[in-house]
């Protein structure tokens, strides 16, 4: 991959204030207000990429291609060096950390996530541009969160009104995303329920003469704004849902919010008053490392799990109204947040889901609750046995997308009807 500088992002830009100024139960004062442009413009502007334009053009049902080497846009410098291969790759998968956030404003998909501990544990922050098959690197790793305890540590970190940072601001205690991971348009962040085991939590916070009573006890929510390039802490008032390690977090716009999901039961964030709202339900409970998608045409969430079983969440009267199993099979895809992506095609009225091992794509009809295993006409996925690709769907492009570590794959299950296609960004 060709490697260019990063252009600075928030140049020039007038800011507003945004944030609800909450004081935080367990913290000592609300974290500093969150910043967004007051004119919103994506930056850095980036050319499409004309060939890229040309192959999409040329897909019709049931049909892929093979685009080139992405390019990468980063600032990296010698952070981490010799520690990730990210100048020639990009970000790429890191163990339970695959998912990607579609952003309807930016026409991008955004990316974060740490490993479980090697190579390296990083608070980057990422978006891909399909249309310039580029990767942008929107937040430079400014803390690696693995090994013993140095003067590194000590240089690095401090509390923040509860919360474990960098002194830039990046979250100093990252967590896989799992399944955890959505963007909300209404506040135009994306939001991660940061939830991760106490791992070298006790020596970093000895480190600068803390302890766990000085921590924020909520839920550990952080949000990226694209629009700025920072990270912010989340704070929340109660009640609150209990910290679950690989549940998921899907943004329903029929909700407004993004809905957290755990066994059998819904939580619904609302980002704007920062309160949390229970839906429990009774029925079906999903068990870790589900993965999740919404279909806002039927208004309905799947989740599709590791037992290979697919469920629905219908929301009735605007509200979920719980999980009931639709279909069970050893012939059924693997639902797993670290081998296997889903996401909902709206156009093509379909959930896709993506199998890392077997390169193996899947189309769910929610109607007949039907999988079916597709056979593309055009390349099959280029990837070697071991590479661990990011996916997402590009509703804007109406193409699922599988991004690897030297070329990307695309797929789309429906050509658009123009009287038909759905809203621009949707």
């Amino acid at each position: 991959m060709k490697s260019i500088s990063l252009i600075a992002l928030t140049a020039g830009l007038v800011f507003c204030l945004t944030s609800t100024g909450l004081a935080a139960d367990g913290a000592d004062a609300a974290p500093p207000a969150t910043t967004q442009p007051a004119a919103l413009k994506v930056e850095p502007v980036l050319k499409a990429d004309p060939a890229v334009a040309a192959a999409l053009d040329k897909l019709g049902d049931n049909s892929s291609c093979v685009l080139g080497d992405p390019k990468i846009i980063e600032d990296l410098g010698d952070f981490a060096k010799g520690w990730h291969n990210m100048k020639q790759t990009g970000p790429t998968g890191r163990d339970f950390s695959i998912k990607m956030a579609w952003m309807p404003d930016r026409k991008r998909a955004f990316y974060c996530g740490a490993n479980h501990g090697s190579p390296h544990r990083f608070n980057d922050a990422w978006e891909y541009d399909l249309a310039a098959n580029t990767w942008v690197l929107l937040y430079v790793p400014d803390y690696n969160d693995r090994g013993g305890i140095t003067d590194y540590d000590k240089q690095v970190l401090t509390l923040d009104h509860g919360w474990l940072r960098t002194k830039k601001g990046g979250p100093a205690h990252p967590a896989h995303t799992w399944w955890g991971l959505t963007y909300d348009p209404t506040i135009r962040a994306a939001v991660w329920y940061c939830v991760w085991p106490p791992y070298r939590l006790k020596e970093k916070l000895d480190a600068i003469g803390k302890d766990k009573s000085d921590l924020y006890p909520g839920p550990p929510i952080w949000c990226f704004y694209p629009y700025t390039g920072k990270w912010e802490p989340m704070p929340t008032e109660k009640p609150w849902p209990k910290s679950k390690l690989a549940a998921s977090l899907e943004f329903v716009p029929d909700l407004g919010a993004p809905l957290l999901q755990f066994e059998s039961t819904s939580w619904l964030l609302d980002t704007h008053k920062r309160t949390w709202k229970e839906y429990p339900s009774g029925k079906a409970s999903l068990p870790i490392e589900t993965i999740v998608c919404y279909d806002p045409g039927r208004k309905l969430l799947i989740a599709q799990t590791t037992a290979r079983k697919t469920y629905h969440c219908p929301m009735v009267d605007g509200k979920p109204a719980g999980w009931e199993q639709t279909a069970e099979g050893a012939d059924l895809p693997l639902g797993h947040d670290a081998r296997c992506s889903m996401y909902f095609d709206p156009m093509g009225k379909v959930a896709l889901l993506y199998e890392r091992g077997p390169k193996q794509l899947w189309a769910y009809d929610p109607d007949p609750k039907k999988w079916t295993k597709l056979t593309p006409q055009g390349p099959p996925p280029p990837f070697g046995e071991r590479e661990s690709v990011l996916a997402y769907m590009d509703t804007a492009r109406n193409a699922f997308t599988v991004v690897g570590y030297n070329s990307v794959w695309c797929y789309r299950f429906k050509r658009a009807d123009a009287a038909k296609a759905p809203p621009a960004g949707q």
